[in-house]
Protein backbone atom coordinates (compact mmCIF):
# COMPACT_ATOMS: atom_id res chain seq x y z
CA UNK A 1 0.00 0.00 0.00
CA UNK A 2 1.26 3.63 -0.81
CA UNK A 3 0.17 6.66 -0.17
CA UNK A 4 0.33 9.72 -1.20
CA UNK A 5 -0.87 13.64 -0.33
CA UNK A 6 -1.54 16.11 -2.74
CA UNK A 7 -0.20 19.99 -1.70
CA UNK A 8 -3.23 22.68 -2.89
CA UNK A 9 -5.25 21.69 -5.74
CA UNK A 10 -3.16 21.09 -8.26
CA UNK A 11 -2.63 17.37 -9.08
CA UNK A 12 0.54 17.48 -10.15
CA UNK A 13 2.32 18.21 -6.68
CA UNK A 14 1.20 15.30 -5.04
CA UNK A 15 4.04 13.43 -2.70
CA UNK A 16 4.64 10.36 -1.63
CA UNK A 17 4.15 9.73 2.38
CA UNK A 18 6.22 7.20 2.78
CA UNK A 19 5.92 6.85 6.43
CA UNK A 20 2.53 5.54 5.76
CA UNK A 21 3.35 2.76 3.01
CA UNK A 22 2.42 -0.58 4.27
CA UNK A 23 2.91 -4.18 3.23
CA UNK A 24 0.40 -7.09 3.93
CA UNK A 25 1.64 -10.62 3.55
CA UNK A 26 -1.57 -12.78 1.94
CA UNK A 27 -3.03 -15.01 4.91
CA UNK A 28 -6.06 -16.13 3.47
CA UNK A 29 -5.48 -16.63 -0.11
CA UNK A 30 -4.15 -19.88 -1.52
CA UNK A 31 -3.07 -19.53 -5.05
CA UNK A 32 -2.61 -16.49 -7.61
CA UNK A 33 -6.03 -14.94 -7.18
CA UNK A 34 -5.34 -10.89 -7.59
CA UNK A 35 -9.35 -10.09 -6.99
CA UNK A 36 -9.28 -12.55 -3.48
CA UNK A 37 -5.74 -10.97 -2.62
CA UNK A 38 -7.52 -7.18 -2.64
CA UNK A 39 -9.85 -8.30 -0.95
CA UNK A 40 -8.30 -9.36 1.97
CA UNK A 41 -5.99 -6.53 2.12
CA UNK A 42 -8.57 -3.66 1.95
CA UNK A 43 -9.92 -5.59 4.87
CA UNK A 44 -6.96 -5.60 6.61
CA UNK A 45 -6.36 -1.87 5.76
CA UNK A 46 -9.40 -0.42 6.16
CA UNK A 47 -9.91 -2.53 10.14
CA UNK A 48 -6.86 0.04 11.39
CA UNK A 49 -9.39 2.46 12.94
CA UNK A 50 -6.31 4.40 13.60
CA UNK A 51 -4.90 5.32 10.23
CA UNK A 52 -6.56 8.00 8.57
CA UNK A 53 -9.58 7.07 6.20
CA UNK A 54 -8.16 7.57 2.40
CA UNK A 55 -10.11 10.51 0.32
CA UNK A 56 -9.51 8.23 -2.78
CA UNK A 57 -8.29 4.45 -3.05
CA UNK A 58 -6.47 4.03 -6.61
CA UNK A 59 -6.83 0.19 -7.58
CA UNK A 60 -4.59 -1.24 -9.72
CA UNK A 61 -6.76 -3.51 -12.45
CA UNK A 62 -10.11 -3.26 -14.06
CA UNK A 63 -13.63 -3.47 -13.67
CA UNK A 64 -13.39 -7.10 -11.65
CA UNK A 65 -10.93 -5.51 -8.74
CA UNK A 66 -12.68 -2.22 -8.62
CA UNK A 67 -15.88 -4.43 -8.11
CA UNK A 68 -14.11 -6.40 -5.46
CA UNK A 69 -13.02 -3.33 -4.10
CA UNK A 70 -16.16 -1.92 -4.12
CA UNK A 71 -18.05 -4.43 -1.68
CA UNK A 72 -15.38 -4.26 0.62
CA UNK A 73 -15.53 -0.23 1.27
CA UNK A 74 -19.01 0.10 0.80
CA UNK A 75 -19.69 -2.79 3.47
CA UNK A 76 -20.59 -5.46 0.94
CA UNK A 77 -18.45 -8.07 2.57
CA UNK A 78 -17.38 -6.34 5.64
CA UNK A 79 -18.22 -5.46 9.07
CA UNK A 80 -17.84 -1.27 8.53
CA UNK A 81 -20.33 1.16 8.61
CA UNK A 82 -18.79 4.13 6.28
CA UNK A 83 -17.38 4.15 3.13
CA UNK A 84 -14.69 5.45 1.33
CA UNK A 85 -15.82 8.74 -0.44
CA UNK A 86 -14.08 7.38 -3.92
CA UNK A 87 -12.67 4.12 -5.25
CA UNK A 88 -11.46 3.96 -9.22
CA UNK A 89 -9.23 1.30 -10.76
CA UNK A 90 -6.92 2.28 -13.29
CA UNK A 91 -6.40 -0.73 -16.02
CA UNK A 92 -3.22 -0.78 -17.68
CA UNK A 93 -3.49 -1.89 -21.37
CA UNK A 94 -4.96 1.58 -22.04
CA UNK A 95 -4.43 3.21 -18.93
CA UNK A 96 -8.52 3.08 -18.96
CA UNK A 97 -9.88 4.47 -15.58
CA UNK A 98 -13.13 2.38 -14.10
CA UNK A 99 -15.32 4.13 -11.46
CA UNK A 100 -18.50 2.87 -9.79
CA UNK A 101 -21.93 3.53 -11.74
CA UNK A 102 -20.41 4.13 -15.01
CA UNK A 103 -20.16 0.91 -17.58
CA UNK A 104 -17.52 2.05 -19.56
CA UNK A 105 -14.31 3.58 -18.49
CA UNK A 106 -13.23 6.93 -18.69
CA UNK A 107 -9.99 7.48 -21.10
CA UNK A 108 -8.14 10.53 -20.51
CA UNK A 109 -5.60 12.12 -22.54
CA UNK A 110 -2.06 10.81 -22.35
CA UNK A 111 -1.21 14.08 -21.25
CA UNK A 112 -3.67 14.48 -18.50
CA UNK A 113 -2.62 15.42 -15.28
CA UNK A 114 -5.44 13.49 -13.61
CA UNK A 115 -4.16 10.19 -15.71
CA UNK A 116 -0.30 11.17 -15.04
CA UNK A 117 -0.69 11.26 -11.48
CA UNK A 118 -2.68 7.81 -11.25
CA UNK A 119 -0.10 6.18 -13.42
CA UNK A 120 2.81 7.62 -11.04
CA UNK A 121 0.84 6.58 -8.08
CA UNK A 122 0.25 2.98 -9.77
CA UNK A 123 3.96 2.58 -10.86
CA UNK A 124 5.13 3.32 -7.18
CA UNK A 125 2.77 0.84 -5.97
CA UNK A 126 4.65 -1.51 -8.67
CA UNK A 127 7.91 -0.91 -7.40
CA UNK A 128 7.15 -1.04 -3.97
CA UNK A 129 5.22 -4.49 -4.40
CA UNK A 130 8.21 -5.66 -6.27
CA UNK A 131 10.99 -4.96 -3.92
CA UNK A 132 8.68 -6.56 -0.70
CA UNK A 133 8.08 -9.55 -3.22
CA UNK A 134 11.78 -10.10 -3.54
CA UNK A 135 12.63 -9.80 0.26
CA UNK A 136 10.25 -12.07 0.64
CA UNK A 137 11.45 -14.28 -1.98
CA UNK A 138 15.20 -13.64 -0.77
CA UNK A 139 14.84 -15.14 2.58
CA UNK A 140 12.87 -18.45 1.08
CA UNK A 141 9.10 -17.25 1.37
CA UNK A 142 6.96 -19.90 0.23
CA UNK A 143 3.55 -20.13 -0.54
CA UNK A 144 3.61 -23.97 0.42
Amino acid sequence: MVVFTLRGSDPRIAIPAKDEYRKFRIKTVKGANDVAMLKEVLKRRLKHGEWPLPNLILIDGGKPQLNAALTITKGGQSPFTWTVPRVIALAKREEEIYVSGRKTPILLPKTSPLLLLCMRIRDEAHRFAIGYYRTLHGKGFSEN
